[in-house]
């Protein structure tokens, strides 16, 4: 499911983020039982070369390295997780034997962690492998048969493509051996503060006639293996829609399949046909309007009707919902996808939205990236006009249609003049144990 192209992603991604001229997001953070804090630490790096490296290699080593911050991270007893924002600060380059050089370099990033109930330590330890190049040969071992195993990491997902990821010395048989392999680090954590009490913007989310439209994208689990009608399929994703579906109707929303002409309305010439269907429902005080969209979303898959009605989701709607894999950052890739239909994803400026990347790992991901796209002169951060709600580890398909409806019922007791729910008390009831956390509310009201 993951391969080398994921990897290729993601480090692109690292590297855009490492780099001083990429908007840097100091916002404040909502969460359960976590915070947002600065990392900082002084390692270095280890690999081979044939002269000595230029500042490009060196930085690209350090990222490779870095990126393995992911799995011993998501595995702690306080787990966490990179936002992807750091700065490398160089330092000097030394030969330590014939063709292996040593970077020596200064790291700061901010995390997302989860607090102890005595409160953050000063220290975070962290898990780096010496040299990021061997760490993976160096964990495989070589059974009675002749065959390979990979026990310090996933036992489906064990692929060097996926290692970064997945990879855990502490696991049952790992070889690995530290000071020989990889260096724990206490690196030092200062704590940000959390947003005390905002709210959703309510009533900003009404267009100009007067309703709120959503949308809810659910990526399929294994398009190869299963049916694109969600109601007949097996996939593992088709229960998370259809259990929303007959939720809304529960509550009493009209239901209604969209047509081929609807689905070509906004994906023209891209097949297969996904399976759409429009829920509405009229409250006191807006009209509630939610999509409901099936198919492929992998950026390797058969994923173009999925790429147009995410545009159009973000470029039009007050709420978007993505359930579905990241791909470990690559499926929701903006310039990735702009690329692969020749069309620009332009999120509105003057249009209060919410994103809500249901997906492994968000945290990371989708940051950086679509604030960067709201940004304005005026609002250089772009958080006046967006919100977005992610998980920072990898989250299961079996708890989505339960955050889905947690965030639909807050807009919903807004609609109906019941009540006005808080970030922090969403977060309550959200966090299903992935760190779910809001970022950009920091300027919302503090009041209903």
């Amino acid at each position: 499911m993951r391969s080398l192209f994921w990897v290729a992603l993601a480090t692109l991604f690292l590297v855009q983020a490492a780099d001083k001229k990429t908007p840097r997001e100091r916002k404040l953070y909502v969460g359960k039982d976590s915070v947002e804090a600065t990392m900082t630490f002084d390692g270095s790096v280890e690999f081979e070369a044939d002269a000595h490296p230029s500042k490009p290699l060196a930085h690209q080593k350090i990222e490779d390295q870095l990126m393995h911050l992911f799995g011993p991270m998501g595995e702690a007893r306080y787990y966490a997780v990179p936002k992807g924002d750091h700065d490398v600060t160089l330092g000097k380059i030394e030969k330590s034997d014939e063709g292996t050089y040593k970077v020596h370099y200064k790291y700061s990033g901010t995390i997302v962690v989860k607090v102890p109930k005595k409160g953050l330590r000063p220290t975070y330890k962290i898990t780096l492998p010496i040299n990021p190049d061997t760490i993976y040969e160096a964990g495989t071992v070589e059974t009675q048969s002749g065959a390979e195993k990979h026990p310090c990491t996933d036992e489906h997902y064990d692929g060097e493509g996926d290692f970064w990821y997945f990879w855990n010395p502490k696991q049952t048989g790992c070889p690995l051996k530290e000071g020989t392999d990889y260096v724990r680090i206490a690196a030092k954590v200062k704590k940000h503060d959390n947003t005390r009490i905002t709210f959703p913007d309510y009533a900003r989310m009404k267009n100009k006639d007067g309703d709120i439209s959503m949308s809810i994208l659910i990526g399929m689990d294994d398009p190869e293996e299963s049916d694109r009608d969600p109601l007949l399929s097996t996939d593992e994703n088709a229960v998370t829609y259809v259990t929303i579906a007959n939720d809304l109707e529960k509550k009493g929303y009209s239901r209604r399949l969209w047509s081929r002409e609807e689905i070509r309305a906004v994906a023209d010439t891209v097949r297969p046909y996904p399976y759409v269907e429009e829920f509405e429902k009229k409250f006191d005080k807006a009209v509630i309007r939610v999509r409901l969209f099936f198919g492929e979303t992998g950026i390797d898959q058969k994923s173009g009707p999925f790429h147009y009605f995410f545009r159009d989701s973000l470029q039009k709607d007050a709420v978007m919902i993505y359930d579905g894999h990241s791909g470990l950052g690559g499926h929701l890739d903006l310039a990735t996808i702009e690329s692969l239909h020749g069309f620009k994803i332009q999120l509105p400026k003057d249009r209060y939205q919410v994103y809500f990347f249901n997906s492994c790992s968000s945290y990371s991901y989708y940051n950086t990236m679509y604030f960067s796209r709201k940004a304005t002169d005026a609002d250089p951060r772009g958080i006046k006009n967006l919100e977005i709600l992610t998980n920072g580890l990898a989250t299961f398909f079996t708890v989505m249609h339960n955050t889905n409806l947690e965030v639909l019922g807050a807009v919903e007791a807004w609609a109906s003049g019941k009540a006005s729910v808080s970030y922090q008390a969403l977060a309550k009831h959200v966090d299903s144990g992935n760190l779910f956390g809001v970022n950009g509310d920091e300027d919302n009201p503090k009041r209903p």
